[in-house]
C-alpha cells in the first residue's frame, strides 16, 4: 500500500472509529472502499433522515491545507455525496497537532444551510462554507 493510501485509509478509520465511540453502531457508521471516478465519500453515516457522506483528508496536506484547497476537497465532498444518493455531504480534515485517537477535534466544514437544516429543520439556501469540529457536527446531526 502506498504511503498517501496509507495515511488515507488511517484517516478514514479514524473518523469511523470516532462516530462508533459517540453511539453508532458498526451498520451505521461505514468505511467505503474506493469505487473510481464515481466515489462515494469515504464514510457513510445512516440516520433517520438519509445518508449523510463525509470525504476525509489526513496527513501533511490536511493539515497544511489552505482555505482555496479546503473549498475543492468541500466541492468534491459534495460531488460524492450525489454519486452516493446522499442528503448531506461533509468534508473532515485532520489538523496539526490532533492525532488519529482525538479525530473528534479534526475539522468539519459544511456549508451553512445543512447546519440550519440540522438544528431547525428550515430549508434555507446558503452556500457558505463554515467550518466547526467534527464532534460538534456530530451533535448536530445525532440531534
Amino acid at each position: 500500500m502506498s504511503k498517501s493510501k496509507s495515511i488515507g485509509t488511517r484517516a478514514e478509520t479514524a473518523v469511523r472509529n470516532y462516530l462508533l465511540s459517540v453511539g453508532y453502531s458498526p451498520l451505521d457508521a461505514h468505511r467505503n472502499v474506493l469505487k473510481g471516478s464515481d466515489d462515494e465519500g469515504d464514510v457513510w453515516l445512516r440516520e433517520s433522515y438519509g445518508l449523510i457522506v463525509f470525504e476525509i483528508k489526513g496527513g501533511k496536506s490536511a493539515k497544511d491545507a489552505s482555505f482555496e484547497q479546503v473549498k475543492k476537497w468541500y466541492a468534491e465532498a459534495e460531488k460524492e455525496r450525489d454519486n452516493a444518493g446522499g442528503k448531506f455531504g461533509f468534508l473532515v480534515t485532520q489538523r496539526a497537532g490532533v492525532g488519529y485517537p482525538r479525530a473528534g477535534d479534526w475539522w468539519a466544514y459544511a456549508n451553512l444551510s445543512d447546519l440550519i437544516v440540522l438544528r431547525t429543520n428550515l430549508d434555507v439556501t446558503d452556500g457558505t462554507l463554515v467550518r466547526l469540529t467534527l464532534a460538534e457536527l456530530v451533535k448536530l446531526i445525532h440531534g
